[in-house]
């Protein structure tokens, strides 16, 4: 079975919050252009941003420099956490600056490490919850960065975001720090890297972000179901699951439990496709595949979700293919 969650870490919301509404787009007189010329001009110019944003570097910015001698030595530590996240969409290398400016990382742990005490019992305020998911963001950062992810794993960082991940107040605070600790985590997986899950697999991410998909906010749950399947995609990922059937049941019994939960929802998409993912990954593995056939939901056999499903066709493939799997003899 599954090792008991770890006590309490660092949590918040970063790349995964949801987008703001895009504003409404103005009528023009001028005739449309043609949709293979937008898409091509758009195309462009995402391309001309990120070179330029290649040819960007973090401390050719004296504002850079400035905030991190604030967050470092000076009195400003809190807004130099709010400018610094500002800056990481703007240069590229800001990751790289962060690891190696003297006394960063330290700050920024020591941000984390400050709240502990208020998670239990769970006390914690707005302005630090803003204060620490805005560490978080930067350390979300560092965790991306091909040049400094290695380094990242290297000093377990990620394990001082557990206690975060293990608190269970639905009190909005608790929330952004849940989100923004799976961002960090999302954020190591999202490139497949053996050596990032054979780092998780030796900690107890797995029962955390089963717990969290049980009863934590829909964006919560897509985060973790995200790194779920991640794990799941990996070979040793998915051996250590489908290792003993307590494990196997743990995860499935999670998953069952959503769908259930999803058939009450009238936009299951996002949630949904991750599940069937996630099936469709577990049926790979041939014991996995023979309890999945006792255990896969009834929703996912009678067309509940068809609906749904009938604009995501990649999900409705995936979906099918799992049903044909398990109705190999």
């Amino acid at each position: 079975m599954f090792a008991n969650p770890a006590a309490a870490a660092p949590a918040a919301s970063l790349g995964f919050a949801p987008s703001q509404q895009s504003q409404q787009s103005q009528q023009s007189q001028q005739p449309q252009q043609p949709q293979q010329t937008q898409q091509a001009q758009q195309a462009g110019s995402t391309t001309a941003a990120a070179a330029a944003k290649a040819n960007l570097h973090a401390l050719d910015d004296p504002n850079v420099y400035h905030w991190i001698c604030q967050l470092t030595y000076g009195p400003n530590k809190e807004q130099a956490l709010l400018e610094l996240g500002r800056k990481r969409e703007q240069y590229e290398d800001l990751a790289v600056v962060l690891w190696s400016s003297f006394g960063v990382i330290t700050a920024l742990l020591n941000e984390i490490t400050s709240v502990y005490p208020m998670l239990s019992p769970p006390v914690l305020s707005n302005q630090l919850s803003n204060r620490v998911c805005n560490a978080l963001v930067l350390l979300q950062c560092v965790a991306s960065h091909p040049e400094t992810k290695t380094l990242f794993l290297q000093a377990h960082i990620p394990l001082l975001l557990f206690p975060f991940l293990n608190t269970t107040s639905r009190q909005r605070t608790f929330e952004y720090l849940r989100l923004t600790s799976l961002g960090v985590i999302g954020a190591l997986v999202k490139i497949d890297s053996a050596e990032v899950i054979a780092f998780l697999l030796r900690t107890d991410i797995i029962p955390l972000c089963l717990r969290i998909m049980e009863s934590s906010s829909e964006l919560s749950k897509t985060v973790a179901i995200f790194i779920l399947q991640k794990i799941l995609l990996d070979d040793a990922g998915l051996q250590y699951i489908c290792a003993t059937p307590e494990r196997f049941l743990a995860v499935s019994q999670v998953l069952t439990y959503m769908v259930e939960q999803l058939t009450l929802q009238q936009t299951p998409g996002r949630l949904l496709k991750h599940v069937v993912r996630c099936y469709l990954r577990l049926s790979d593995n041939l014991e996995a595949r023979r309890l999945l056939k006792q255990v896969l939901p009834r929703q996912l056999k009678d067309n509940t979700f068809g609906e749904v499903l009938r604009d995501d066709l990649g999900t409705k493939r995936c979906l099918a293919q799992l049903l044909l799997t398990l109705n190999e003899d």
